[in-house]
């Protein structure tokens, strides 16, 4: 971040923008813990208890490429082809990766969240998701 709060402020309302009212919607839900812009241009989200889902949302290539250029601005990187991936933190502290061609046929990127909550083992034996030794 930088000393320049107002210039902070517009790059987060800038990305916010670009992101589009169903990744901001779903950045916002609990349920969801992380965010997919394949090559295709399908957005997915993986959610808590149902795994990954379709969500009938497409982004078109361009529209992936301003959020991965925007993410990269604002770690005050660089993103195009001699530089085709992007890894950052957001300023709401979720994982951002995004990539360019020629390392994928289209921009793609992946938003993954904090975790909401963090599960011991014991949770996992208890759930019988895995067994006790």
């Amino acid at each position: 971040m930088s000393s320049h709060p107002e210039a902070d402020h517009r790059r987060r309302v800038m990305l916010r923008t670009a992101m589009g009212p169903a990744i901001t919607e779903a950045l916002a839900d609990p349920s969801v813990i992380e965010v997919m812009v394949n090559p295709d241009g399908a957005l997915r989200l993986d959610r808590l208890g149902e795994g990954r889902v379709d969500t009938d949302v497409h982004m078109h290539p361009s529209e992936a490429e301003r959020i991965i250029r925007l993410v990269a601005s604002h770690v005050r990187a660089e993103a195009h082809a001699d530089n085709p991936i992007v890894s950052a933190e957001l300023p709401s502290g979720e994982r951002f990766e995004g990539l360019l061609p020629p390392v994928v046929l289209a921009p793609c990127f992946a938003i993954r969240k904090p975790a909401a909550k963090v599960y011991t083992l014991a949770d996992y034996v208890a759930e019988r998701i895995m067994l006790p030794l």
